[in-house]
């Protein structure tokens, strides 16, 4: 089965990163520059995202404008979103995740956390 992640960030050194981090044949990966990019790849995608990771501020769209969207929409709202930020203050932290977000990683974050996070996520939709 492979595993369709949207990675969202205005940094191309993030998403270069993000995609050595999961350079892996059961995910297939899509890019975002920002929020409104991200917004019309999942508008007209193929194929669902099972999961989305997320920056939080960028231009255009930021990511918080960007997780109220999707947890507004009945087509997305299941998609499971990692915010990965430096924005790491508790009501940042706190914000998110009352705004939907799956888990929340502050930059800079572990590699194996990000697989962590997204592997235990994988395993949920398995049993679900």
């Amino acid at each position: 089965m492979t595993w369709h992640i949207l990675v969202v960030d205005d940094e191309p050194v993030n998403r270069e990163i993000i995609g050595e981090y999961l350079d892996d044949p059961t995910y297939a990966l899509a890019m975002a520059e920002d929020g409104q990019d991200a917004w019309e790849q999942l508008a007209a995608a193929s194929e669902p995202f099972d999961l989305i990771v997320l920056d939080r501020m960028m231009p255009r769209m930021g990511g918080m404008e960007l997780l109220h969207k999707v947890k507004a929409d009945a087509r997305f709202r299941h998609v499971p979103v990692i915010m990965q930020t430096a924005a790491s203050s508790p009501e940042q932290v706190r914000e998110s995740i009352a705004a939907g977000a799956y888990y929340y990683l502050t930059k800079p974050y572990d590699p194996e956390a990000l697989i962590a996070v997204e592997e235990a996520r994988a395993f949920e939709r398995i049993r679900a």
